[in-house]
């Protein structure tokens, strides 16, 4: 197992990339420490990794909140006695253009999706920095390489996360500590809900190189990758998980039946 004899604490881990996260750690032999501000959903997963055969506990945590995450690290190591991996995945977000988002918007999204990266670091790391290794995965955004309209505050949020998660690697490399980044193009969690929405639909799958969406597992395990001795040379990186989305032209992206007519040896594209 990949992850067999580590401690990982996974925040936003009550559902989607967080829960799958935790999920498949624990099925790699990590011991869970399952975050998250929602209680009933949190202590779901907790059930699903014990179902599974593995070691999780709950602590209810605001990310936002400096004294909710020294707490969310001091359960880790009274639980579990060390930390290896911090899963940063908590985010939050308002989508609305800056001249009507309200700043308290703008404040909850930078602080839960931003903020929380530099909390989880600041919390987790000496006691990482105890062990002489450790490894964290931040979970951003193609966001926070492209944007869309509205996304003002979470592209700002998830740029600065890729941000952050360079300075960190450098601040921290000598001693021990990865810092790498995930970002995430289109997942989804729930696809019975993306099916009944037939535009949404299209944008999840007739849009990507690879022909559909992206589930919670697909960053799940880029994440076990990230935090395994696997990458020991691996630091500062921002691995993207988004079946292309973000290699494509604004064409390619608009008219995928050009993609799908295209047989080798033909110069010329026809749409259906």
């Amino acid at each position: 197992m990949r992850l067999e004899n580590k401690i990982a604490i996974v925040t936003g881990a009550a559902s989607g990339i967080g829960r799958a996260t935790a999920r498949i750690f624990a099925r790699e032999g990590a011991k869970i420490v399952v975050a998250d501000i929602r209680s009933e959903p949190g202590l779901e997963t907790v059930r699903l990794i014990e179902a599974d055969g593995g070691t999780a506990c709950f602590v209810e945590t605001d990310v936002s909140v400096a004294a909710s995450v020294k707490t969310m690290v001091e359960l880790a190591i009274a639980s579990y006695g060390k930390i290896d991996i911090l899963v940063n995945n908590a985010a939050a977000a308002r989508m609305l253009p800056v001249t009507e988002l309200d700043e308290d918007d703008w404040n909850r999204t930078l602080d839960a999706t931003l903020k929380s990266v530099y909390l989880g670091a600041k919390y987790a790391i000496p006691e990482m920095l105890k062990n002489g290794r450790g490894s964290i995965v931040n979970i951003s955004s193609v966001n926070g390489l492209i944007s869309n309209p509205t996304f003002s505050a979470y592209s700002a949020a998830k740029a600065g996360v890729l941000g952050l998660t360079r300075n960190l690697a450098i601040d921290y490399g000598l001693k021990g500590i990865r810092v790498n980044a995930i970002c995430p193009g289109i997942i989804v969690g729930d696809p019975e809900r993306m099916q009944a929405n037939p535009q949404e639909h299209w944008a999840a799958t007739e849009t990507q190189v690879v022909g559909r969406y992206g589930r919670p597992d697909d960053v799940a395990w880029a994440a076990v990758f990230l935090a395994s001795d696997e990458s020991t040379f691996v630091t500062g990186a921002s691995l993207v998980v988004d079946g292309g989305l973000t290699i494509q032209s604004p064409e390619a992206l608009v008219r995928p039946a050009f993609r799908r007519k295209w047989r080798p040896g033909t110069l010329v594209l026809q749409e259906d």
